[in-house]
């Protein structure tokens, strides 16, 4: 994954509304140079590090907002997630059509195994329709004409945003990571106890959002704090990882699960069945093995109070 474009210069006891705006635009033409590599699609990665930069950008704005007009943005932050969501579409079934070849690759399917191949080629081809169907999406959502609307849009939206009045409040910049660290960091206390609850999809998945805020804030306001918060970014970073995997494996599970519903009624071949039991038991084997891992993790952050060592430095 692409490192996101140094902020030079950045002075973290300025006003925090000067250096939002020249954070949004760097992180802003960031997502607009990579269209180019995103609609190359004989490398997927093009896609990822567009969906990443676009992921960087909506969280800077989010954490940005309280200190901003909200109304002038509006209508820009829904075209970003139209763009994010659409280039999600890709990647998803980038991402799934990998795992399929990785576990096909893996699992030394044999002649005695020809059944579970050829419903996992069944599988395959139904994947890279849909990944056909959703590139052809994002080569509209993509368009040059809908970009420039939106980089136009994106500038007059900002320059409203952060135009200062009578009542606006001065906040520096190292003020404003305070805050927007500090809330994302609350909003994933607040879920961890979902790590107890190991089916508990729903809220798991919602974990796993939220330390994925926490470490983009995190980033963003890393050079306020030096180099004493950057291993917390990279722990979070696993457990945002860790709880990545759970979550790709549970839309598999329900997946498949749906599958062998059909088989019941007479809707899945005999080759389907075969390979839907094989997929489940390697996907319910990697779930496990990740949500031990995002278990084990947040228990050695509660043992070393990783919370109030994380407070302790952005409070500093």
């Amino acid at each position: 994954m692409a490192k996101a474009k140094e902020i030079t210069g950045l002075d973290c006891a300025a006003d925090a509304l000067e250096w939002a705006a020249t954070v949004l635009r760097v992180r802003f033409d960031e997502v607009m140079e990579l269209r180019g590599a995103a609609l190359d699609f004989s490398d997927i990665e093009g896609v990822h590090a567009m969906r990443v930069a676009t992921r960087r950008l909506r969280s800077a704005l989010r954490d940005f907002l309280p200190l901003m007009k909200k109304r002038p943005l509006r209508r820009v932050r829904k075209n970003l997630k139209v763009i994010a969501d659409s280039l999600g579409a890709v990647r998803d079934q980038d991402v799934a059509i990998l795992a399929l070849e990785h576990l096909q690759a893996a699992g030394e399917i044999d002649q005695i195994n020809e059944q579970i191949k050829a419903g996992i080629e069944k599988l395959l081809d139904e994947r890279r329709a849909a990944r056909e169907t959703a590139q052809t999406n994002l080569i509209q959502t993509l368009g040059i004409d809908r970009l420039t609307k939106l980089r136009a849009n994106f500038t007059a939206a900002l320059n409203k945003a952060v135009r200062k009045n009578k009542q606006t409040r001065i906040v520096s910049f190292n003020e404003a990571g305070r805050e927007a660290v500090a809330d994302s960091l609350q909003e994933l206390c607040d879920l961890g106890a979902s790590v107890y609850e190991p089916f508990n999809v729903e809220r798991l998945h919602e974990m796993r959002i939220a330390a994925k805020r926490l470490r983009y804030a995190v980033e963003l306001f890393t050079a306020c704090w030096g180099e004493s918060i950057a291993p917390f970014a990279v722990e979070i970073a696993q457990m945002q990882s860790f709880l990545g995997e759970v979550h790709d494996c549970d839309v598999w599970l329900e997946n498949l699960s749906v599958r062998m519903r059909k088989h019941q009624n007479g809707g899945v071949t005999g080759s389907e069945r075969q390979a839907a039991v094989w997929l489940l038991l390697e996907f319910i084997k990697n779930r496990t093995k990740n949500y031990r891992a995002s278990l084990k993790l947040w228990s050695e952050w509660e043992a070393n109070d990783f919370t109030g060592r994380m407070q302790a430095i952005i409070n500093h």
